[in-house]
């Protein structure tokens, strides 16, 4: 899949590193790589990339060959020469013969299969491809720089070396250099050969001689001839290019490289001088003689013209004001562009560039990357603009929406030192950019548009990488005018949030970390942070933490209002949902200003509502491979913040399918709630997050993905960027996969040397050698990307790989060899590899000898022959005991001289004690007259000498204690003593010797020896010595400096007083280090040891694991951390419970009320587990190896009863009690509990109330479905035990209404035998145990409140039964095997069918708005997400009477059709009187007056919004289409607009029109209203036959009905907008009369349980006999009328009609 691009840098300093094939793909060396680009289409678009190479790609060339013109040959540093095809992007042939880097390569424009390569040593490689063959040859031992290949001569290949030697070589003659070209003075850059030959400049003479040969072996056989003059052009170092003529290796012409292009900024230490940078890159223009372009100083590339006689040179682009599409630096290659008369250059300014040699200016230009891409961010006042941080220390801003082939990017460099790793535009000022690099640094640029200006830079540096940059408003709060001004808060890799004042940077920036502290009264160490995001709104702002939780903090005061474990890793991305038409990214306050004006009518439409429900939504990416979402409505919706006292412990919605970590999150900008992941896995997966479900998943990346952004301006479109050092433009709709890879891409982070399989081994480390087996060979190896055989390569006429290749290995191992330094250290195994190594040496010089004298030299400089080390035996230490060195080795040396010496020795000690003179005469042997060693034989001065002499020695040689015993022998040892100290050279002896001076002088002598051992790293023994000499603390800091933590910490604990700060401090640095480490537990202790409690549960639970979240909670407990506690143990019980693990909590051994409360939702949260999966209600699957407890096997062999005379559905029992209150008893009675102590009781219902989870959605998981709903029933369920039958009663109904919401009826009807294992009769029990209740209410509050509640509960409770009953009575009761058709059953009326039954069941109420088309066809009921399929079946055009409705299905989905004699059998082994009184009473509790009022309120209230929204998009549309009509006027065109057609509108017509009538008007009302006004479902449009009807005042409804539609005419005036806002009004005050229980409680919606009913009653009665009969019609008129009183629209009261008894 192509897709737009800013693709990798080229490499620099290469004479060969981009070529173009005559397709128009142009291949570049990128690092390992080689990318490929299609020039041809526009924009250029990539085409993949050739990946084999394991070092630095040198040279690539495309064959010219029309039929071979998807082949390619790349060099590389790796001494490969490889071939490609580029279509399929596989290798197919490669070759090793080369020894050293490879630097250039060449094919053959004459011959499609021969390829010349040189390297580094001066080797040049001939590889025929047909053949397999290879010469080599060395015509020079220098390195080589550039060759060509000729195109008139097959066999003449012009060589170019580093020495500015030029050779022309006879390729087929043995490498015979046909001329040696001598006249530059360093290095040839670029060698390029005239496109025809016999070309003749003014300045040179003809020649005569000719060859029209063209075979290269035929020009070996007549080497007599010679070939027309051809000319060469050679670009230099030394700033010139030369024309040679090579007939005769002569220079035409020299041309120097112009001095200044023109008028521009230059390249950075570029002055156009001799000590500038230059590279001379060449090509000739195809189609001209004398016409060729070069490269010059600064980026110029200037054509040359020698025509004349006098060269003409102009430069490229030199019109180009400002030099946008210019290169800035210098140019390394030149290639073929897509036509003859254009070509591409590469420069190190990163740009690629396409020239048009008839303009002299751009045809287009591309920016390139030369790092990996870490950050995008788009302007938000400029949604095309995207910044993005790239790590060759530059940023890019790139004009998505410029215009044709230009890439629009600006490039910021000054300043920055290091890689870009965060970026982030400032809200509301212009060009203003903030980034953070990866040393630490932030910075400010305050105008991109002048970048030469350099940034401002924060005087605070992060320790580490800065990850994440938000703007947000100051904290704490200040004046309004310093409010106004933004501040930078950024995340670094140290865990630290700093806030940087925007106006003054050089101040200090502040630890947010610190604030919170203070702001929250935080005792115990945070957690380290690692990203940080504000809210758009900027009330709050999210912080990732180290141990995977996020806090969220209200904005200026920093309150926690909530802390979400869900996440287990480190938090690698936030990001909030952006506000609608904003860029995603732009997650910090302040992106909001440009849509406030729209705020007054927010509430108004459709969008705004949905905008308002998904407002503070917040997305998490992580080290683990999920992503989830989180709704904190609840936390920052209501106009204060509110705080949650425990932790979240559940998502919205878990987006699950990456295999490695998350690394970046999007959200699309255009209000359809998707997002787009980007993760180390090297995808892209876009998301619905209503749904939960993956859309589409992005591969085209080689590597992993570090950041992605989704476009604001075109909602197809996606940006990513990686680590392939590309930013890629890709669509959505272009995606051919949905799900991410099931396995990890361990591939792609690795490098290309490892994917080829060509790795050479680690230094340090031996590579084996390989045995001669084919099968494991290189050359029976295949490529990894392709999987396709590799042909290898044969060296001459013979075999001679392998050889090359032992070669080369054994290079490596001789080399190895003569580095070592001691080779006694080899073994024998060593050494034979060695000997081995050797003789296969010999034979291969032997071999190479054939290639010829130069060829030989060439081998045996690469592989010279080091001598076999010599090896030492070690001898064995047979146990003798050392002997002791002498103190007196001078004396012990000059006695055990020779005899003579000793002779001599005697006579002068004679002479010395005696007197006389030595008269002895001189001889070799007595030369030395050294009389030191005779004072052991003479007296006390001359022993004296001999201490002075020996001390002397051992001093010069290190030995300070023997120096030491002689001055304590002689009597003076404080002063040896005094002089070790100065010299730092004291010992264990001379401080013991010390106390001979004493104590003082020993103390001392003790401390400098101690700061001499530290000094020396001898920490523990300087430790010692520092308490020796009472130095307590230094020795404690000594150990603790220098992380002996254990050691510090024993030490302090003996020697210091409990609370010492130095103790504090000990134990604090050793759990600091610790953690680092990843010892968690023991860093634990260490808080625990200094009374820090807070801490060490902290780290307890840093794993999140239930085993470290119990520990952490009981630790919390027997502390006394009631706060932590309370967060814990919510976190604890969600993780037991998600694990299905009952049995952990046994564990705990604590008692305390708050453990109490958690076992006891485990407890019923096990027994509905337990129960559902036994009843398969719930799958099995959602785990793999529960932990029951032993109460499991009790719920397993409960009983049931029959206890419901209306739904007869079975109940659990156990011993004759409910199961849910068996449960709850048997808890009471296992943890000693009184259920009549209301107060312990009130304890245990405040701590599960707020633990439970906080919301709920569609889209919920089952665990957490689970979880929910256990929190519910045993709320409601103490809620009875303390009398509170109110709030009960609203528990259980939030937890039916979650069941059907979610569709998920089986779990409802679970749900209701567990909480109402009665049914009918438990509702009453529980409403006379309200009457009853003794309060201080009065009763009839008391009935007025819980009855509204109860009445709801009844209704959901009916409402599940009908559902069931009616499938009871459906086709699959009957025959479960048999598939039903479509099949029809006759009506009563004579109609031949009605339509299968469609089944779409409330979110909160079952909807029964009707959409209309424009014909009248028969509606359909419409809701907005409680069809699990999410569509409803309309009815055919032709049936109009025919019977649409509202049915309930298991699966939501849609029901079977009813056949009538499965019907009749049904209802034949029913109690026909029981069914009566069944559907009866359901009658009496569905149909409530009240709630079809409120819900005939809510309808019309939508349908006067659709009102307002087509009049003002009527009215704009008509002042358009009059302005229109004038211009057409005069041309005799009149257009009329239809406005019939106009009437009737779309949905989306009308949406789109809601949000201009957002802007347009100005409806004044309460914020009560408003708020009732955006919870409105569903907004749907009425005809004008369809007149909203109430059972009220109908004259009043219908002259609201008759102002709504006469409204909407176009004719009226437009002052219908003020009546419609009248009417508004009045509708919303006659909501705000309805009572609060009736729109605060949620109920089914009246007129579809009506419709449902009449239907399912006249069904029955019509296989019904007798008395049943009739009253079954009698119920089904008595339905049908009040059905017809409160319905909607006309269409349902004609559909209640058919029904009334006539």
């Amino acid at each position: 899949m192509p897709s737009s691009l800013l693709p990798p840098s080229p490499n620099w300093y290469c004479s060969r590193a981009s070529d173009t094939n005559q397709d128009g793909i142009l291949g570049f060396a990128t690092k390992n790589t080689v990318f490929l680009l299609n020039i041809k289409t526009n924009p250029a678009s990539a085409e993949g990339s050739l990946q084999g190479h394991c070092e630095r790609v040198t040279g690539i060339s495309f064959c010219r060959t029309a039929d071979q013109t998807q082949l390619c040959a790349t060099s590389s540093d790796d001494c490969m020469v490889k071939v490609w095809d580029v279509k399929t992007k596989t290798l197919t042939k490669e070759h090793k013969v080369h020894q050293f880097k490879v630097t250039t390569l060449h094919w053959s424009p004459i011959l499609k299969d021969l390829i010349v390569s040189g390297d580094e040593k001066g080797a040049l490689v001939c590889w025929d491809l047909a053949s397999n063959d290879s010469k080599l040859f060395i015509p020079e031992s220098n390195q080589i720089f550039s060759l060509a290949c000729s195109p008139h001569n097959a066999a003449h290949v012009a060589v170019g070396y580093k020495n500015a030697l030029v050779l022309l070589i006879d390729i087929n003659n043995k490498g015979n250099i046909l001329q040696r070209m001598r006249g530059h003075e360093d290095e040839i850059h670029s060698i390029c050969w005239a496109p025809s030959s016999g070309e003749i400049l003014p300045s040179h003479k003809p020649s005569n001689a000719s060859n029209d040969d063209n075979s290269w072996r035929e020009t070996a056989e007549d080497n007599s001839q010679k070939e027309d003059d051809c000319l060469l052009l050679t670009g230099s170092k030394d700033r010139t290019i030369r024309v040679w003529d090579t007939a005769n290796g002569k220079t035409i012409q020299t041309l120097r490289l112009p001095p200044k292009g023109f008028q521009r900024t230059r390249d950075r230490g570029d002055d156009g001088g001799r000590g500038s940078r230059v590279w001379v890159a060449l090509w000739w223009i195809p189609n001209e003689k004398t016409s060729f372009i070069s490269s010059s100083h600064s980026g110029d590339v200037v054509r040359w013209d020698l025509s004349g006689s006098k060269p003409k040179w102009e430069c490229l682009g030199s019109h180009d004001a400002g030099g946008i599409n210019m290169h800035m630096r210098i140019v390394f290659n030149i290639s073929q562009g897509p036509t003859p008369d254009t070509f591409i250059t590469t420069s190190m300014d990163r740009k690629l560039i396409c020239w048009n040699c008839s303009t002299l200016q751009a045809d287009w230009c591309l920016s390139s990357l030369g790092g990996f891409v870490y950050c995008i961010a788009p302007s938000p006042l400029d949604q095309s603009r995207l910044a993005i941080g790239v790590g060759d220390n530059m940023i890019r801003v790139w004009n998505t929406a410029s215009p044709g082939q230009h890439c629009d990017v600006t490039v910021l460099w000054q300043g920055i030192k290091a890689k870009v790793t965060a970026v982030c535009w400032h809200p509301t000022r212009e060009n203003c950019l903030a980034y953070a690099t990866d040393d630490g640094r932030v910075g400010v640029y305050n105008n991109i548009t002048q970048s030469n200006k350099p940034p401002i830079l924060s005087s605070t540096f992060h320790r580490k990488t800065v990850y994440a940059l938000s703007w947000g408003p100051p904290c704490p709060a200040k004046s309004d005018s310093e409010c106004a001004l933004l501040h930078l808060y950024s995340c670094g890799g140290e865990g630290a949030v700093l806030q940087h004042d925007s106006s003054n940077l050089q101040g200090d920036a502040v630890n947010m970390n610190k604030l919170i502290r203070d702001a929250n009264n935080i005792e115990h160490m945070l957690p380290q942070r690692t990203d940080v995001s504000w809210c758009p709104d900027g009330r709050a702002v999210a912080m990732g933490n180290e141990d995977g939780s996020i806090d969220v903090f209200a904005a200026s005061n920093l309150l926690l209002l909530c802390t979400i474990h869900v996440h287990h890793k480190l938090i690698n991305c936030l990001k909030w949902y952006p506000p609608t038409g904003l860029p995603t990214d732009q997650s910090h306050p302040g992106s909001e200003v440009t849509c406030q004006s729209d705020s007054s009518t927010a509430n108004v439409g459709v969008n705004s509502s949905q905008s308002e429900q998904q407002r503070y939504w917040l997305a998490s990416g992580s080290n683990d491979p999920h992503v989830h979402v989180y709704d904190l409505n609840k936390v920052l919706g209501p106009r204060d913040p509110v705080q949650l006292d425990t932790p979240m412990t559940s998502s919205m919605c878990c987006l699950s399918g990456h295999t490695v970590r998350v690394t970046a999150l999007s959200w699309s900008p255009h209000g359809d709630s998707r997002l787009v992941s980007a993760s180390y896995d090297g995808t892209a997966q876009v998301w619905d997050v209503m749904k939960g479900e993956p859309l589409y998943n992005y591969r085209g990346h080689r590597g992993r993905i570090f950041t992605c952004h989704w476009s604001a301006t075109d909602e197809d479109v996606i940006y990513t960027g990686s680590e392939d050092f590309t930013l890629r433009k890709w669509k959505i709709s272009e995606c051919e996969n949905k799900y991410p890879p099931k396995k990890k891409k361990e591939a792609l982070f690795k490098t290309a040397r490892f994917q080829s399989g060509d790795a050479k081994p680690k230094k340090g480390k031996k590579q084996k050698q390989k045995k001669n087996n084919p099968a494991k060979s290189p050359e029976a190896t295949t490529n990894a990307a392709s999987n396709t055989p590799v042909e290898p390569m044969v060296a001459s006429s013979t075999n001679t790989t392998d050889q090359s290749e032992g070669i080369t290995q054994r290079i490596e191992g001789i080399d190895t060899v003569m580095s070592q330094s001691q080779p006694a250290s080899h073994d024998d195994k060593e050494q034979a590899s060695v000997s081995e190594s050797r003789k296969s040496k010999e034979e291969e010089v032997r071999v190479v000898s054939k290639m010829g004298e130069a060829e030989s030299s060439y081998m045996e400089e690469a592989v010279e022959v080091a001598k076999e080390p010599s090896y030492m035996k070690i001898r064995k230490d047979r146990g003798k005991k050392k002997k002791q060195k002498s103190l007196f080795p001078v004396s012990c040396g000059l006695d055990n001289r020779t005899r003579a010496h000793k002779q001599a020795d005697c006579i002068q000690l004679a002479a010395m004690k005696y007197g006389g003179v030595v008269a002895t005469p001189k001889s070799d042997d007595t030369e030395d007259k050294e009389t030191t060693h005779l004072g052991f034989f003479s007296d006390r001065k001359a022993m004296y000498d001999v201490f002075r002499d020996e001390a002397e020695n051992h001093n010069e040689s290190g030995y300070f204690d023997q120096k030491c015993t002689l001055g304590l022998w002689k009597g003076n040892i404080l002063v040896e003593i005094e002089e070790a100290k100065q010299s730092g050279t004291l010992s264990d002896m001379t401080v013991g010797m010390a106390a001979i001076g004493g104590p003082d002088v020993w103390l001392e002598i003790c401390e400098a020896y101690a700061q001499q051992l530290e000094k020396r790293e001898d920490f523990i023994k300087a430790a010692n010595y520092y308490v020796a000499c009472h130095q307590i603390q230094k020795a404690i800091q000594v150990l603790m400096n220098n992380r002996y933590h254990r050691e510090a910490a024993a030490m302090a604990t003996v020697r210091l007083p409990y609370k010492d700060p130095l103790l504090i401090e000990v134990y604090d640095s050793w759990a600091v280090q610790l953690e680092k480490e990843g010892s968690f537990e023991q860093a634990a202790k260490c808080f625990l040891a200094i009374d820090q409690p807070a801490d060490a549960i902290r780290l307890l639970c840093k794993k999140g694991d239930p085993s470290s979240l119990r520990a952490g909670l009981e630790v919390a407990i027997l502390s006394q951390q009631e706060t932590m506690a309370t967060r814990l143990m919510a976190r604890y019980v969600n993780e037991c419970m998600l694990a299905f693990d009952w049995s952990q909590v046994q564990q705990v051994t604590s008692s305390h009320e708050l453990l109490q409360a958690g076992q006891l939702l485990l407890q019923v949260h096990e027994t509905m587990a337990a129960s559902w999966v036994a009843d398969d209600v719930i799958s099995a699957a959602w785990y793999e190896e529960p932990q029951w407890s032993p109460w499991q096997q009790v719920v397993n062999s409960a009983g049931k009863q029959v206890l419901d005379s209306i739904s007869s559905w079975p109940t659990r029992v156990v011993n004759d009690i409910p199961l849910l209150e068996a449960a709850v008893s048997t808890w009471a009675k296992d943890h000693h509990v009184d259920l009549a102590n209301k107060d312990m009781l009130a304890r245990l219902y405040h701590w599960i109330n707020k633990t439970k989870p906080q919301g709920t959605s569609h889209s919920m998981a089952m665990k957490q479905l689970l979880i929910y709903l256990s929190s519910e029933v045993i709320l409601g369920h103490l809620s009875v035990h303390m009398n509170d039958i109110h709030q009960a009663a609203l528990h259980w109904l939030q937890a039916m209404v979650t069941c059907h919401n979610m569709g998920e009826y089986d779990i409802a009807k679970a749900l209701i035998t567990l909480i109402l294992p009665k049914g009918k009769t438990s509702i009453e029990d529980l409403r006379q145990k309200a009457l009853f209740d003794q309060t201080s209410e009065d009763v009839t509050e008391i009935h007025e409140k819980t009855g509204a509640v109860l009445s709801c509960l009844e209704a959901y409770y009916s409402l599940t039964v009908l559902y069931y009953l009616w499938w009871d009575f459906g086709s699959r009761s009957m025959n479960p095997d048999k598939k039903y058709s479509n099949t029809d059953i006759s009506q009563e009326d004579g109609t031949n069918s009605i339509p299968r039954i469609t089944v779409s069941l409330p979110d909160t109420v079952i909807s029964s708005h009707e959409h209309m088309s424009d014909d009248n066809k028969e509606p359909s009921v419409a809701h907005e997400s409680n069809s699990v399929n999410g569509s409803t079946n309309a009815t055919q055009a032709d049936q109009p009477d025919n019977d649409q409705l509202t049915g309930l299905s298991r699966t939501g989905g849609i029901a079977e059709t009813v056949e009538k004699e499965h019907l009749t059998s049904c209802v034949n082994r029913t109690n026909s009187a029981s069914l009566f009184a069944k559907l009866e009473y359901m009658s009496q509790v569905l149909l409530s007056d009240s709630h079809a009022k409120f819900a005939q309120l809510k309808h019309k209230l939508a349908t006067i919004q659709q009102a307002v929204a087509r009049l003002v998009s009527r009215h704009k549309e008509k002042d358009s289409t009059q302005r229109l009509g004038a211009v057409c006027d005069k041309s005799g065109a009149v257009h009329e607009r239809d406005a019939n057609s106009e009437a009737m509108r779309t949905n989306d017509e009308d949406a789109d029109a809601s949000e201009n009538a957002d802007k347009s008007t100005d409806i004044s009302c309460s914020k009560e209203q408003s708020n009732t006004v955006s919870n409105i479902d569903e907004i749907t449009l009425t005809s004008s036959d369809d007149k909203p009807s109430s059972s009220g005042d109908t004259s009043k409804d219908s002259t609201e009905s008759y102002k709504l539609h006469s409204l909407t005419d176009e004719g009226q005036s437009s002052d219908n907008l003020l009546e419609l806002t009248a009417t508004l009004n009045g509708i919303l005050k006659d909501i705000a009369h309805i009572p609060v229980e009736i729109k605060e409680h949620p109920f089914p919606e009246p007129v579809s349980s009506a419709m449902t009913l009449v239907y399912f009653t006249k069904q029955a009665a019509r296989v019904s006999k007798g008395e049943s009969h009739g009253q079954l019609s009698d119920l089904r008129s008595k339905i049908a009328t009040w059905g017809h009183q409160h319905s909607l629209t006309e269409q349902m009261k004609c559909k209640f009609s058919k029904y009334l008894v006539k």
